[in-house]
């Protein structure tokens, strides 16, 4: 990689440089980055590939150094492109922030926000979204309650809830939906369970190597069952190679799920973000191979009638721009193709 010289930064410079750079290509440079080059980026976003390359080449014009720098391996960024990744990225942050800040600006927003979750849901957009409206709306109360997801819809269609974090196979004409996570459950079982024996001895993958999934294995282990809690894909799947038919604890909640199979009452389901410090540690083991995993979408609803301007409407406009703003900034691989 050649040496750039750097260009004298003059106050005159940067004021043309202010009033040349906009918003757009930095929201360009970041695309290429996160889809991994700007073909792919081209594809992901609906743009025309020559408008997309041209746009980095106006970028790194305005910039004055080489962001990304093509070699016989592909395309990776350059240091300078690193480090302008960065700084993309924080006024990417600050754009997605201006609603929010805008409406706090506006008037004081008071009162009670109430939100309805199922157990142990893992969506980082979420947790960044109440913590950036606790900190934009300190005078609104959070409460925050926990219920299976079929309880979670009936929550906000009743209006005991404002809004639910919830998973639903069937879309109710009252709700407005936001996707904003996807979830897996794998099925695990102790450490010390004497299936893993029998699938080692089977040769279906343990310990570490390949898993294979030969239903017979399972169909008659003991299961522990979350019925309110099941997603109809994890049901789908059950139904499909028979697993679950022998039942030897049916509980309500993930918690009580993971405590059963952890004392080897028998094996279980359980979400892969939920189970991971438990897999981690080595005291519950994975059975199904990956391509087998029942995954389900995680929805943000609110009735279709709520007013603007309110705690549940800020709330919802919250999470939807942390969830843009994750989705514009993800992807940490600098190879670019």
């Amino acid at each position: 990689m050649k040496k750039e010289t750097a260009p004298e930064w003059t106050d005159q410079s940067l004021q043309a440089f202010v009033r040349k750079v906009d918003w757009n290509l930095c929201r360009d440079f970041l695309a290429i980055a996160r889809y991994g080059g700007v073909g792919a980026a081209a594809r992901a976003t609906g743009r025309r590939q020559p408008s997309l390359s041209a746009a980095l080449r106006r970028f790194e014009a305005h910039v004055g150094h080489t962001l990304c720098d093509r070699s016989s391996r592909g395309v990776v960024l350059t240091p300078m492109g690193v480090a302008v990744l960065a700084l993309c990225r924080d006024m990417a942050g600050s754009v997605m922030a201006m609603p929010l800040h805008a409406a706090a600006a506006a008037g004081r927003v008071e009162g009670t926000l109430r939100l309805c979750m199922i157990p142990d849901v893992a969506v980082p957009a979420v947790d960044e979204a109440i913590m950036q409206f606790n900190s934009a709306y300190p005078a609104v109360s959070l409460h925050i309650d926990i219920a299976p997801w079929r309880q979670t819809i009936e929550a906000v269609e009743r209006g005991d809830a404002d809004i639910g974090i919830t998973c639903d196979d069937i879309r109710r004409q009252s709700l407005r939906y936001v996707t904003i996570g996807q979830e897996a459950q794998q099925l695990y079982c102790v450490d010390t369970a004497p299936l893993l024996a029998r699938l080692a001895a089977a040769g279906l993958g343990v310990a570490g190597e390949e898993k294979r999934f030969a239903p017979r294995y399972f169909t008659g282990e003991s299961f522990i069952l979350t019925g309110g809690d099941e997603p109809r894909e994890l049901r789908d799947l059950r139904a499909r190679y028979g697993l679950g038919e022998s039942v030897s604890g049916q509980v309500d909640t993930l918690s009580e799920a993971r405590r059963l199979v952890l004392l080897g009452v028998g094996i279980g389901f359980l979400p892969i973000d939920f189970a991971r410090p438990d897999e981690a540690a080595g005291r519950l083991v994975p059975l199904l191979p990956d391509d087998l995993l029942p995954r389900y979408p995680i929805y943000m609803i609110t009735r279709t009638d709520t007013p603007e301007g309110t705690a549940a409407s800020l709330m919802t406009r919250s999470i939807v721009s942390r969830m843009a703003e994750r989705s514009l900034l993800d992807g940490e691989d600098m190879r670019l193709a």
